[in-house]
């Protein structure tokens, strides 16, 4: 708390001390209308123009770099808070959502776990079940620990039984393509 008072107090007096400046009025001065009518340009007005001070622009670079570095940590923060809650809100809950795929516009395959048993559903227009996996089943382990991967940045692996298969399907297929041809 004792920060955002100090940040508080720190940009008011940033934007409460702005140089303010006034015209000079004289009334034996002519007018602006008046000068450029009657062409009427004295040396007395040249010399009081070249007198005036400009203010430095030092204080108002000084000014804007503090400003611009408030609004990053401000941003910063905001961030830094919205991420927290968002790991908080999804991470503490009954609903555990293991992934999903978009099938069509606003139609998806999502696969959720909930309390021990992972449900794969369909959404659309409406939510449908389309299996449950209880936890005695093998594939209810493959599927946890694919999302353990997801989450450590590897990409799901296919089983070895998976690469197993595909190398004796790949194996008969390559047999038969070679007998077919007069070959062996």
């Amino acid at each position: 708390m004792k920060r955002f008072i100090s940040l508080f107090v720190l940009v008011f007096y940033l934007f409460y001390f702005q140089p303010s400046i006034y015209a000079a009025s004289n009334a034996a001065d002519p007018s602006v209308y008046d000068t450029i009518h009657k062409s009427e340009k004295t040396a007395s007005d040249v010399s009081r123009a070249a007198t005036g001070s400009s203010p430095s622009i030092f204080p108002l670079f000084l000014k804007f770099l503090v400003s611009f570095v408030i609004v990053i940590l401000l941003l910063y923060v905001v961030l830094r808070f919205l991420s927290k809650r968002n790991r908080i809100m999804l991470s503490n809950g009954p609903i555990l959502s293991l992934g999903g795929q978009s099938l069509a516009a606003n139609k998806s395959v999502q696969i959720l776990l909930i309390g021990q048993t992972i449900y794969i559903v369909g959404v659309g227009e409406s939510v449908t079940l389309l299996r449950t996996i209880s936890q005695g089943e093998e594939e209810y382990q493959r599927l946890l620990k694919s999302f353990e991967n997801q989450g450590e940045g590897r990409s799901p692996s296919i089983s070895i039984d998976t690469k197993k298969l595909w190398d004796s399907v790949f194996r008969k297929h390559l047999q038969n393509v070679k007998r077919e041809n007069g070959g062996e």
